[in-house]
């Protein structure tokens, strides 16, 4: 007779072969012999439904939020849903002056207008005035250049000391501008033709050429 060699765990009986100890869990442990089989890959899916669920709710660390203050890189052209540029009226930036000085998108009617939403405090605001200069001195017998800056004066004095900056600068003391705008990040470029309707919005660092395409749009 050969010997028992299959052992149950469970409660210890002996079998001569695998198929008799299975047969044994089957009608004698049922929920032990199925549960380790059926809760092993439940677990698994569990798992992955958990992970997808973690991956869609949560965005991704490299995405970004905005403020008026803060900058991104990632964005690209888009059109906007304002037909009509909103008016305004804001001082011009000139710490040589003690008298106030507005200017208003209305005084350059039947021109077009070149918007840039600017922080002193931004640094891709700051690697694009190189860009912006070399458009206003392209474009500037055409089109209106115009710098709407946050409320940073003593920020916005060292940096066109340091930088040169020549375009005429307005400076949006309380975010009115930015609000009617819809700007929600620096910098923020927004392209008026003639008419002062909404060309294009530009967000964020861009290379010369996607400014030209929009600027060529707005003067034809």
């Amino acid at each position: 007779m050969s010997k028992e060699k299959y052992v149950c765990k469970v409660c210890g009986k002996s079998f001569k072969s695998g198929s008799g100890l299975r047969i044994h869990m089957k009608t004698e442990h049922a929920g032990r012999y199925y549960g380790v089989r059926v809760g092993i890959p439940v677990l698994a899916l569990i798992m992955i439904i958990a992970f997808i669920g973690l991956t869609i709710g949560f965005p991704l660390s490299g995405q970004q939020t905005f403020t008026p203050t803060q900058q991104t890189t990632l964005s690209t052209p888009r059109q906007t849903n304002l037909k009509k540029a909103p008016e305004f009226s804001l001082p011009v930036y000139d710490p040589s002056s003690t008298t106030a000085r507005y200017l208003s998108l209305s005084d350059f009617a039947g021109r077009p207008v070149f918007l840039e939403f600017f922080s002193p405090v931004c640094g891709y605001c700051i690697k694009m005035i190189p860009t912006i200069e070399e458009l206003s001195k392209r474009y500037g017998g055409e089109m209106v250049f115009l710098v709407i800056s946050t409320p940073m004066r003593d920020q916005l004095k060292d940096v066109i000391e340091k930088y040169g900056l020549t375009k005429t600068i307005l400076v949006d003391d309380n975010y009115e501008v930015f609000k009617k705008y819809n700007v929600e990040g620096t910098p923020t470029f927004i392209i008026l033709d003639s008419s002062h309707n909404i060309v294009e919005v530009i967000v964020g660092e861009r290379p010369i050429n996607v400014f030209t395409a929009a600027i060529e749009r707005a003067v034809s």
